[in-house]
């Protein structure tokens, strides 16, 4: 029972903020996160129609594996989905600078060869 003590905070949180309030966020950041990507160039993997969307963007770059090392390194919460891409996934608490912040922070990575570190690392350690 102590798990259930523990998630009552998040309950409280969600039931304050509204799951409406949640949602319509959740459509205006991925449709920034969305529109963002293609502006800095990254292919986005989501259905064109916000309403048939998730919570979540894969964006498919090239050395994905190991920008997702370097984007954690510089403390961009992602997750790397093989044969699919980065998934990156905005929450109600995030802001609109940060989605941007993480686009740059991918599109730095990128220009400048920083993935480089990771790429001998390959699959071991995610």
């Amino acid at each position: 029972m102590p798990a259930l003590y523990a998630a009552q905070a998040g309950y409280e949180i969600v039931s304050a903020v509204g799951v409406d309030a949640i949602r319509a966020k959740s459509v205006r950041q991925v449709q920034l996160l969305v529109d963002l990507a293609r502006e800095r160039g990254f292919p986005a993997h989501a259905p064109e129609r916000p309403e048939q969307r998730g919570g979540m963007v894969i964006l498919d770059v090239p050395h994905g594996q190991a920008v997702t090392r370097e984007l954690l390194r510089r403390e961009v919460i992602v997750d790397y989905r093989p044969g699919a891409g980065i998934r990156f996934s905005p929450h109600f608490y995030s802001a609109d600078e940060e989605v941007a912040r993480a686009l740059d922070e991918m599109r730095r990575i990128l220009d400048s060869g920083a993935y480089g570190a990771h790429e001998a690392a390959g699959s071991v350690g995610f």
